[in-house]
């Protein structure tokens, strides 16, 4: 009887206070505080949080810097709310609450608390790959081997005539597949004045040139031994909206009976039509055509525009919650950036650069810059003065933000998630990939 009441007791604990934890929690730094202090409070080491968050030093951090942290239990810091650790770990006051016991709202310094864990799901990942040279192709596909299921080789291009241009590295494909990476040819309508609404014309706007741009990209797919293929229009005008369905539709005749597969990359809509400059893409016929979209949710604010969010998570939500309305979720990939952007805020004629956001962390700390986090869009931004005096905005990405987007993908039950692109080192969204989902194979 006594051990009966025991294991009831038990059993009622574990429902009420259920300790499911994450395997990292999510700390930002503050004024005052050294990664030795925080390792120290965290019972790990410098070194591992060097590594974790791919730190260029081990002395120098910054107010506003997030940090992984190993381990089950977050320690709250003076002035902090519960609802501010909630936002930040992409989950709710209450299941905060009943993970640590919790009756009130009310926190204290140096309280520890468990943060709650999102069950792993198992989902396509894929990341765009520019190919360089043999030894740095095959270090990419040895580094991503674990964190993607496909790769999409980036880029094949048309002529006015439809014939492909040449990608270097095409001797990658056959490493990636040997390390079960599944790989796909991405063919886009980039010429030497960027994307080009007028090359796209040219070849899908003919009949005859348009089955022959076709028959181009079989040829590549079946010659370099692709699974499929990953079509990167961009800027489509409203008067090639049918010719742009038209050409999907054929290809993916041509392609499917085969085994071949059809992707297509989209830009972030939110309704069918708008914004009126992505008139020319139609969601809803691509999507019963195509076996999966990659909407690129990014870009709001671009190099040649404005400094800005790249990617504010209420715009991505809506566009998710558009693209489902119309295609089914089986089909949607979330397309996700891995660039941090940097604009000239004193010269408005200079365009903005974009690096990885190891190199904008870097950069943070070489100045000494404050890192702000813009709870509207929830992303990341610091700025810094360059050796000329000219003062600079950057917007990146951190592990607050990314994990924002990787629960949207959970969420919404989403088919995947795909960067763009590999090379741009980001440690931080390495790892919390590794603790959210397990990639298909």
């Amino acid at each position: 009887m006594f051990k009966t009441k025991i294991v009831i007791t038990i059993i009622i604990c574990i429902l009420l206070f259920p300790q499911v934890t994450s395997a990292s929690i999510i700390h930002v730094v503050k004024k005052g505080e050294s990664l030795w202090g925080i390792s120290n409070a965290y019972e790990t080491s410098v070194e591992k949080l060097v590594n974790l968050n791919g730190l260029p030093y081990k002395d120098v951090i910054n107010p506003g810097l997030t940090l992984l942290i190993p381990g089950n239990q977050y320690i709250v810091q003076p002035g902090e709310s519960i609802w501010e650790i909630a936002q930040r770990h992409s989950t709710s006051i209450e299941k905060i609450k009943s993970a640590n016991g919790l009756e009130k709202n009310i926190l204290f310094p140096n309280q520890k608390l468990a943060i709650p864990s999102s069950p792993k799901k198992e989902i396509f990942t894929g990341a765009f790959m520019v190919p360089e040279g043999e030894k740095a192709n095959k270090s990419l596909l040895k580094q991503y081997k674990k964190l993607i299921s496909t790769i999409g080789f980036f880029e094949y291009h048309p002529d006015s005539q439809a014939n492909l241009s040449e990608m270097p590295g095409e001797g990658t494909v056959k490493t990636a597949w040997k390390r079960n990476l599944i790989p796909y040819a991405t063919i886009t309508n980039l010429s030497s004045n960027g994307f080009d609404d007028e090359l796209a014309h040219q070849v899908i706007g003919n009949t005859d040139t348009r089955r022959k741009l076709i028959n181009n990209i079989y040829s590549v797919l079946h010659e370099n031994d692709y699974k499929g293929v990953i079509i990167d229009f961009e800027g489509i005008k409203n008067n090639d909206r049918r010719n742009f369905n038209l050409f999907i539709k054929e290809l993916a005749k041509r392609l499917h009976p085969v085994g071949m597969e059809v992707s297509v990359s989209l830009p972030p809509m939110q309704g069918d039509r708008y914004p009126d400059y992505y008139s020319g893409y139609d969601y809803k016929t691509l999507g019963k055509t195509v076996d999966s979209m990659f909407l690129m949710t990014y870009d709001w604010h671009w190099s040649g525009g404005p400094a800005g969010a790249i990617a504010p998570l209420g715009k991505v939500r809506e566009t998710i919650e558009y693209a489902i309305s119309a295609v089914p979720r089986s089909k949607v990939i979330l397309g996700i950036p891995m660039y941090a952007y940097d604009w000239n805020i004193d010269n408005k004629e200079q365009k903005g650069s974009a690096y990885a956001q190891e190199h904008a962390i870097k950069l943070a700390l070489d100045h000494g810059s404050v890192i702000h986090y813009n709870k509207e869009t929830h992303q990341p931004w610091f700025r810094y003065k360059d050796k000329n005096g000219d003062q600079h905005e950057v917007w990146f990405e951190d592990a607050r933000s990314i994990l924002a987007k990787y629960r949207l993908v959970k969420d919404y039950n989403l088919y995947g998630m795909g960067g763009w692109k590999m090379g741009l080192s980001f440690p931080q969204a390495e790892q919390l990939l590794r603790e959210e989902f397990k990639p298909r194979q």
